[in-house]
């Protein structure tokens, strides 16, 4: 299974994955030409996207949603409450291309899909675990959550790869411009997490087989790449293991795609 992050922050998100003949978005929040353009760079095409699924409604999650919708031969896969609120009115999707989804296990192609709930300020926000039909190479996806319960971890436990938001350090979001009404709601239950949240989180995960975190949703305002990174990696060599042999960290990035993955089959 191929992951490449093309994109990650509060300016637009989407990850392009792939196994065999199934090729499918977790979130297309670019415009359609940046799309085209950050497919091209990995050698794809948006045109042979079989399907998108979305995590929420927010604009840097869904901003081709429309144009994609109307323009190409894309099945949509929609958590059932956002996909039937008035916050999709203006989408107009082509003759069952929408799929309502529910918390319950489904398949895309060659893909199994696990949704999963998370706390977020939208309509019904969802976490996505991707699994490359009959194998065990299970990817984890997990950003813009506020708080880290059991349903998350139960959900992560024992994925291969997880991309997991560490979206700000807290001395620089509380220390910086941000009005405290902003501030509360980013550290709230129903906003993101720090980097001290996230990597709580990976430290159980890594105890339960994970062992490749791509951070992502890194703000650009209250957080720095080095620091997200450095917060993982200084946390992973103090328990004495190596980095790119024991344990894998990476970054995604908000104007460049992230890394080619591939997760192998097992």
């Amino acid at each position: 299974m191929r992951i490449v992050n093309l994109a990650s922050g509060s300016k637009g998100n989407s990850t392009f994955v792939h196994f065999n003949n199934t090729k499918l978005l977790v979130d297309v929040g670019l415009s359609e030409k940046e799309l085209i353009k950050r497919l091209g760079e990995i050698d794809e095409k948006l045109s042979d996207i079989n399907a998108v699924l979305i995590t929420h409604e927010h604009i840097d999650h869904v901003k081709a949603l429309k144009i994609l919708a109307k323009k190409y031969d894309i099945d949509f896969y929609i958590e059932t409450a956002l996909a039937e609120s008035n916050l999709l009115d203006g989408v107009v999707f082509k003759e069952e291309r929408l799929h309502k989804i529910l918390l319950e296990k489904f398949v895309v192609g060659e893909i199994e899909v696990l949704p999963f709930a998370v706390s977020h300020d939208a309509i019904a926000p969802v976490g996505f675990v991707l699994n490359a039909v009959g194998s065990k190479s299970k990817l984890g996806i997990a950003t813009d959550i506020g708080v880290v319960d059991e349903n998350v971890k139960n959900a992560l436990k024992n994925a291969k790869m997880v991309i997991l938001e560490s979206n700000y350090d807290e001395i620089m979001l509380f220390g910086g411009k941000y009005p405290y009404n902003i501030k509360r709601r980013i550290a709230g239950n129903k906003g993101h997490l720090s980097n001290a949240q996230s990597l709580e989180l990976a430290g159980e995960l890594y105890k339960s087989g994970t062992k490749c975190f791509i951070l992502s949703h890194i703000s650009e305002n209250n957080n720095t790449y080095e620091i997200a990174y450095l917060n993982f990696a200084d946390y992973f060599e103090s328990l004495g293991l190596s980095l790119d042999k024991d344990v894998f960290v990476r970054l995604s990035y908000q104007h460049k795609h992230g890394n080619n993955f591939i997760l192998k089959e097992e």
